[in-house]
């Protein structure tokens, strides 16, 4: 890890003939809207207003969350591949509805993450990298396209489509996009035509909420305009304050404190208003907890810390509470609902003690939940609730059940489709998702398991996403992708200095030994890059024109404001020089049925390709229709909410929020299941007394794959953390700052341990992906049978003591996040 730093004391300031640039944050699925100013080096704009860019007086102290304050970590240098050397200022709009202005830890240090030679960031991939003789070297795209087209074609023509398996991004922000969406699933799908198919952060190809698609609800029916109305928010699985911070602090925290009764007033007049109130569903005390409490009072928050994997439990205890009293919305349930009767059977029959005991939540804080939800304002007027879920949910015991529990909450109670409502989930990244339909069955293939035990999977192509930690049961995935990885490189080792063909037939060779082909794409050598044969360079947000949507559906054109480094190109091209590198060699075949398979990839630009993408959004929540980058670039970060109803004066005509005049939805029951065996056997078995949970920080992205580049965030965690109860430190004999080393039989991991009540005794919490300590490598194989989604929430762990790092405890801060 490098800790170069830049150590900036001053930062220029835009010139007026600056170039300007509009584009959006490429993390969370907020969404927050951005401007960038770019300018040769060695000139600059003056403080008056006059002088620059922003046409703002810098001879006074710019405050923060205006869109003119520029901090160090806004500002970068970068050299275009001309050799020409530029100011690139990233600063937030203020004119954007989704962030007014404000920036997360992440979004706002974004300048610091742009590629250039002299900073951390210059690790980045610049070529395409072959495996020759024991290292990944350096060579051109033609060589490696042609290695790589050659082994899968053969692979495909030998053993069939499902020899060739992916893990892919299928999200927008910085890596994905409707163009990139487009053109792997074009590769894999049309041209392809494999089964053998995953997500970035799950073993198979699968929605994470079949169960609200079955439904028949979007999974982001709502507008952020609707946390603001909402006489209730009520938050499941998700910790916002850290993982979607604009979207909590602009438009909950408002809510919260009071600061939205007259957009209360006027939006929803003769209704009774008030601040609103906000049930948090979490097994740990998160700082959105505290901050909530800061903000609303502890009065207006309620924390219910369940047990984990109980959520069913508790929901459709909700429910049948709210059924019991009379608050459910029966006009609603008689007309737009069907199989309520089934939900009755099954949900409103939880036992209430039982839940009680599953759960921890007393039958008190269930039903003042219960009336936070569903109570009616006055005889006339019912209670606005917003249900919003995320990962905990998502990731937890029983992933359809799960999801089906809180949307037959939100259905009982008639909570969709009205302002101050809605039912969906917050995200993670942005969306970009568009691609022709998937070719395997329900429920989708787990890529990941075939991996291990090395079944009809041949070839493995890995692109934005780090599977080598990142994926379930990791541990145990690493060690097949290098027993693998090792029989191709032995063959290539043997067949060096042959032919192409010489090559290409050792290969196969290894492949028909249960050798793997592993090819990964990405913008950094990420840890699964370690075991590849290719590793092809790709450019990121900036570096490429891309379109994607946010958690409200909001739609904007990232424009590109400077090249990629070396000769990395954008996804969609990497997809399209391989494909026709592959419908080459079938027509030189003279086989054209195949060879047509792999046509249409003759895009030219980006717009091209979202053009092209517009086929595989038709009628979804996603659907833009015939908006066009021009379009967009007038829209500048406010954009247009999807789906797209009509072009009116050239400019596309949005969605505000989804099902308000029609949407007929289906009631999905759903019961607690119990845990499944792999959980029951570590439950049972004394050596793991600690139930492992696991989240995301707010100054962490994901796997950190661009903080590991920013040393004021890899300083501050260097190693992940794990939260222990001060109880359970005296037991274990820990204190802050001690290593510590966690197991089962699944895998092991370290953390530095940090003392505080967050979790209840017994419980312990580490972040989810830190490359210095994958949690996933304690995460079991259990999949939910019916979505193949993993229980990455739930495992159970071994704790002994390691010892201490004296010069990590005197640099580190134990400060807990999570008091008022």
């Amino acid at each position: 890890m490098s800790t170069i730093s830049h150590g900036e004391d001053r930062v220029p300031v835009p010139p007026t003939d600056a170039q300007q640039f509009t584009t959006v944050c490429s993390y969370c699925i907020v969404g927050c809207g951005y401007n960038v100013y770019k300018w040769p080096l060695g000139t600059e704009g003056g403080p008056k207003p006059h002088q620059n860019a922003l046409h703002t007086d810098f001879t006074k102290q710019q405050p923060e969350r205006t869109g003119t304050w520029i901090s160090p970590a806004m500002h970068n240098v970068i050299t275009e591949r001309n050799g020409r050397k530029y100011n690139l200022v990233v600063l937030p709009d203020h004119d954007c509805v989704v962030n007014k202005g404000n920036h997360s830890v992440r979004g706002g240090t974004h300048a610091d993450v742009l590629y250039a030679p002299d900073r951390p960031t210059a690790d980045r991939l610049t070529t395409p990298l072959l495996y020759r003789g024991g290292q990944q070297l350096p060579t051109t795209w033609d060589d490696a396209l042609t290695l790589g087209a050659r082994i899968i074609k053969a692979s495909l023509d030998k053993w069939g489509p499902d020899a060739i398996a992916m893990k892919f991004f299928d999200h927008g922000g910085g890596g994905g996009g409707f163009e990139n969406n487009w053109a792997v699933g074009k590769f894999f799908f049309t041209g392809i035509g494999t089964q053998m198919a995953s997500i970035h952060n799950r073993p198979a190809y699968n929605s994470e909420v079949f169960a609200s698609g079955d439904a028949g609800i979007a999974a982001l029916p709502s507008a952020y305009l609707d946390a603001e109305l909402a006489d209730t928010i009520l938050l499941i699985g998700a910790n916002s304050y850290e993982t979607q911070s604009v979207y909590f602090l602009e438009h909950m925290v408002p809510n919260l404190s009071g600061g939205t009764l007259a957009q209360k007033n006027a939006s929803l007049p003769g209704e009774p208003h008030a601040a609103g109130k906000i049930i948090i569903v979490d097994p740990r005390r998160t700082s959105t907890v505290a901050v909530a409490e800061a903000a609303a009072g502890k009065q207006n928050v309620l924390h219910l810390q369940l047990n984990n994997g109980t959520d069913i439990a508790l929901l459709n205890s909700l429910s049948r509470l709210i059924y019991e009293q009379g608050w459910h919305d029966s006009a609603f349930i008689e007309r737009r609902t069907e199989n309520f009767a089934a939900c009755k059977a099954k949900n409103l029959a939880q036992d209430l003690d039982e839940a009680i005991r599953l759960t921890g939540i007393s039958r008190e804080q269930m039903m003042t939940a219960a009336e936070w939800i569903a109570k009616p304002k006055s005889p006339t007027h019912r209670r606005r609730t917003l249900l919003l879920y995320e990962k905990g949910l998502i990731w937890g015991l029983k992933n359809y059940e799960n999801v089906a529990s809180v949307v037959d909450l939100a259905l009982l109670t008639g909570n969709l489709g009205k302002p101050g409502t809605g039912c969906g989930r917050l995200g993670g990244h942005q969306e970009g998702y568009s691609r022709p339909s998937y070719p395997g069955k329900r429920p989708p293939v787990n890529v990941d398991e075939v991996a291990i035990k090395g079944g009809a999977s041949k070839v493995f192509w890995v692109a934005g996403c780090n599977p080598a930690g990142g994926t379930l049961n990791a541990q145990q995935f690493r060690l097949a992708l290098a027993r693998r990885t090792a029989l191709v490189n032995q063959a290539l080792d043997a067949a060096g200095g042959g032919t192409l063909e010489e090559r290409v037939q050792a290969v196969l060779g290894a492949l028909e030994q249960g050798g793997l082909f592993l090819i990964v794409q990405d913008i950094y050598p990420i840890d699964t890059a370690r075991y590849a044969h290719l590793v092809l360079p790709a450019a990121q947000w900036g570096e490429m024109n891309l379109t994607s949507i946010n958690g409200e559906r909001r739609l904007r054109l990232y424009q590109k404001f400077m090249d990629a480094p070396g000769v990395a190109e954008p996804d969609w091209k990497i997809m399209a020089m391989m494909a026709q590198k592959i419908q080459a060699l079938y027509q030189a075949e003279g086989n054209s049925e195949k060879a047509a398979r792999f046509s249409g990839f003759d895009w030219r630009t980006d717009e091209e390709v979202f053009r092209a993408a517009a086929a595989g959004v038709k009628g979804a929540q996603e659907d833009y229709g015939e908006t066009t980058y021009a379009m967009l670039a007038q829209l500048k970060t406010n954009g247009v909410q999807t789906p797209v109803k009509e072009i009116t004066n050239g400019l596309p005509v949005g969605t505000t929020r989804l099902f308000e005049d029609a949407g007929k939805f289906t009631f999905i029951p759903a019961s607690w299941p119990g845990f499944p065996p792999q959980l029951q056997q570590l439950m049972s078995d004394a050596r793991y007394p600690f139930w492992v949970n696991n989240g995301r920080s707010n100054h962490g992205w994901q796997t950190l794959y661009d903080d590991l580049r920013k040393p004021y965030v890899i300083g501050r965690e260097p190693l992940p953390h794990v939260e222990i109860h001060p109880q359970d430190a005296a037991t274990l004999e820990v204190e802050n700052g001690d290593l510590v080393e966690l197991f089962n039989p699944y895998g092991t991991v370290t953390a530095l341990v940090v003392v505080v009540e967050s979790n209840q005794t017994g419980h312990v919490f580490m972040l989810f992906e830190h490359p210095k300590g994958w949690a996933n490598s304690l995460t079991t194989d259990y999949v939910d049978p019916d979505t193949t989604i993993p229980y990455y929430k739930g495992t159970k762990a071994g704790i002994r003591k390691i010892g201490t790092l004296p010069e990590l405890k005197e640099q580190l801060s134990f400060i807990p996040t999570n008091r008022t």
